[in-house]
């Protein structure tokens, strides 16, 4: 399901990828630097939310025409493939069975992920077309939201560093407002300052505890958590030093973009497993 357009959401982000860095080289030439990478991250940026936005429209939208079955795994079957470097990959893909309200048996094929450590007959939840049973889906996150993750990550990012790179420009061509003079911190907002940053560190460190010491035997679930706490620390880090007086915005927003980022690759490592 949904064919379509994931592969028009491809071809607009595989476009982008060099529309992006022309206009930005040509605005680099024309401006400076910052404009040049800020205006090229921006449309790669938006090429990618743009088709993270349109599959997962697309994808709420099938979905309601749907419904839920228990099928079971029947097998997992390799699949080969190359790479630009000619370097062979081999994947495993589930393969499972469920009985469509017509009482008809079908098998659907889907990606690994979370389905990597069960074993043959156990239960796996399908979403099938109610006008075509044929068409189906495993319903775990990767094979049913895994497209809109990836693409938003693709496009979080470099929306996130185009916006800080313009933001640059802008400051950098005297259109940003005078920056206000810089005013020592009190004795109380100093002590503040610091135990929220010890607190931030604590959490940031915990982080790559947990990614070694997650119980259970899933890796994915491991690095997922301790992903997700390095990014609460990185962003607890971003809110203490925008206590007043904060630090400097672009100092600060690199914290976000760190903290945004590993919250989101947690996050999806994370329910690829579950």
């Amino acid at each position: 399901m949904d064919e379509e357009t994931i592969q028009q959401a491809m071809l607009v982000f595989g476009l982008s990828l060099l529309v992006g860095p022309a206009i930005g080289g040509l605005a680099g030439w024309l401006k400076n630097f910052f404009w040049g990478v800020g205006v090229g991250a921006l449309l790669i940026g938006c090429a990618g939310l743009y088709a993270a936005a349109t599959i997962g429209w697309q994808r709420y939208q099938s979905i309601e025409g749907t419904a839920s079955v228990q099928g079971s795994l029947v097998e997992f079957v390799e699949e080969r493939s190359k790479d630009s470097n000619g370097r062979t990959t081999v994947s495993r893909a589930p393969v499972v069975e469920y009985v469509a309200a017509d009482g008809q048996k079908r098998l659907v094929k889907g990606l690994g992920g979370g389905l990597s450590e069960k074993e043959w007959g156990d239960a796996v939840e399908v979403r099938y077309s109610i006008a075509d049973p044929a068409q189906a889906l495993i319903a775990d996150f990767q094979n049913m939201w895994g497209p809109v993750w990836g693409f938003g990550i693709f496009g979080l990012f470099p929306t996130m560093f185009g916006l800080f790179f313009t933001g640059m420009a802008i400051k950098e061509g005297g259109l940003a407002s005078k920056r206000p003079v810089e005013r020592a911190a009190t004795p109380a907002q100093q002590r503040w300052r610091t135990r929220g940053t010890v607190l931030a560190n604590l959490v940031f460190v915990a982080g790559f505890a947990v990614c070694f010491l997650y119980p259970g035997e899933s890796l994915g679930k491991a690095l997922g958590a301790g992903f997700m706490t390095i990014g609460a620390g990185a962003l607890l880090h971003f809110v203490v030093q925008s206590f007043p007086p904060a630090m400097a915005f672009e100092s600060r927003s690199i914290l976000a973009i760190v903290g945004l980022g590993f919250l989101a690759f947690g996050y999806g490592a994370w329910m690829m497993m579950a």
